[in-house]
């Protein structure tokens, strides 16, 4: 006989929710998309000032690479394909198997992503500096009978930088740089929930007359919502030990959010009147009156919060201008995901909703980028770029809101100038994902919230486009 030693409902949805987007355009849920000119050259070199003022993102000291006054605005549209095939789901203690399609369409939504570049030129060896980006984000959708829907139903996770900075020319060959970075984080993830087997575990667990729960016969569903603002920084340098060869380091910080939050649940009608039945069977004894008391108060909606640690990355890039209309780049970064290690959720009403927790254990993932741009006389700039992204996600805790992979960049790109004063950018990724797999067991212990999330396998199919529009004005 399976023993239920209480209430646990899988509430720790609210933490999956805070790393809710599979298929962003870089490793994890980290969003690499922020330029319109690094976008063609597959961001080679963009650490050591790529293009133009929008490297400040990668490296505040760029700015220093360029003179007068600039803004920029770009969109990049991101289009990621994300479809689960041959999958099985069971529940947890052999209680059978979890009905729904085996396989699903597109998952994963698209997703425009604005930016937005300021640089003053207070003298030529100050600048002043202002950018506003969307770091880590993107949206999954499931329906709601597919068979991991205990795991997974809407993930939404989006984040705004908006980074004051600053840079100084320290001598002619060395510059630096700050940013301090406000962030907002806004998180939304939806799960469905089991009533029907945690009410027929705990009813055989007490002893109770069960007037006909099943599993998989009441389920409900939780929608967990939350919002902060924290801090962080942005640091660089630029070396040029001559005119046609520059380097340059950058480093974000991590920035750690305390998301809060609430978390909404929908209850059947079905379970309401298989606990007024519970009453009725049992004589409304004080055993049944604790259980029907015990369920109401675990479904009760509640205030919630989590911690969101975004990881650090740091960069480093060169360009080597082979020729007056040739260059070529690389680039090299590490985003510091090892700090991804768990995700424990605190709810208002502990003795009801204890602590939840999730173990992910992902790793550092490096993304290395070579390109080359071409410059002749005239308007037109034309880039090409290929990346290798490394996904920091293990095979082992790899879940359906996260399927991500190995991936290989493809970029091509072109400038056009208009006047002295503007001119517009394109770039193109096409993002070749290798197929992942999911291998989730929900184990033997109730008290673990895997538990009710049941077991889960199966294969995505992954790709990503990226088209990025980016203006550019000096004055």
């Amino acid at each position: 006989m399976i023993r239920y030693a209480r209430v646990y409902l899988p509430l720790s949805c609210l933490a999956l929710l805070l790393a809710a987007a599979p298929q962003a355009a870089a490793s994890g849920f980290q969003l690499r998309d922020q330029s319109g000119s690094g976008q063609g050259n597959a961001y080679a070199g963009i650490s050591a000032g790529g293009s133009d003022i929008s490297s400040m993102f990668f490296n505040p000291a760029a700015m220093m690479r360029y003179d007068g006054n600039q803004l920029q605005f770009g969109l990049t549209g991101i289009a990621p394909d994300s479809k689960f095939s041959n999958g099985a789901a069971s529940r947890s203690g052999g209680a059978g198997a979890i009905s729904g399609p085996s396989s699903t369409g597109n998952i994963a939504s698209s997703a425009i992503s604005p930016t937005l570049y300021g640089m003053w030129t207070v003298n030529p060896d100050l600048k002043l500096g202002l950018a506003v980006n969307v770091p880590f984000g993107l949206t999954t959708n499931y329906d709601s009978g597919w068979m991991g829907r205990y795991q997974a139903l809407k993930s939404h996770l989006e984040t705004l930088d908006i980074a004051p900075s600053v840079a100084y020319k320290l001598d002619p060959k060395w510059s630096a740089g700050f940013a301090l970075v406000a962030r907002r984080a806004k998180a939304e993830l939806s799960q469905g929930v089991d009533l029907g087997y945690q009410a027929a575990g705990l009813i055989q667990q007490l002893g109770l007359v069960n007037p006909g729960i099943a599993p998989g016969g009441a389920d409900g569903s939780v929608d967990v919502q939350g919002s902060s603002w924290a801090y962080g920084y942005r640091l660089g340098l630029i070396f040029e030990p001559s005119k046609t060869l520059h380097f340059g380091m950058g480093y974000q910080s991590e920035i750690r959010e305390t998301i809060k939050g609430t978390a909404t649940f929908t209850l059947p009608a079905s379970i309401q009147a298989g606990l007024a039945g519970v009453l009725e069977a049992n004589g409304d004894s004080p055993t049944a009156q604790g259980l029907v008391a015990g369920l109401q108060a675990a479904t009760a909606n509640s205030s919630a919060s989590a911690l969101l640690v975004l990881p650090a990355t740091i960069s480093a890039g060169m360009i080597y201008d082979v020729s007056s209309t040739f260059s070529l780049a690389v680039e090299i970064s590490q985003t510091q995901w090892s700090s991804f290690k768990e995700l424990r959720v605190k709810f208002a009403n502990s003795a009801a909703q204890p602590d939840n927790y999730i173990v992910e254990n992902w790793k550092d993932a490096l993304f290395i980028a070579v390109g080359a741009t071409c410059h002749p006389e005239g308007p037109w700039t034309y880039r090409a770029g290929l990346a290798l992204d490394k996904t920091p996600v293990p095979d082992s805790t790899r879940n359906p809101r996260i399927p991500d992979a190995d991936r290989t960049w493809v970029s091509g790109g072109v400038s056009y100038q208009f006047t002295k004063r503007f001119g517009v950018d394109a770039g193109y990724s096409h993002l070749f994902c290798k197929d992942s797999s999911v291998n989730l067991q929900g184990g033997t212990d109730p008290t673990n919230p895997a538990f009710f999330r049941g077991n889960l396998s199966g294969t995505y199919k992954n790709s990503i486009d990226v088209l990025a529009l980016q203006a550019r004005y000096h004055f």
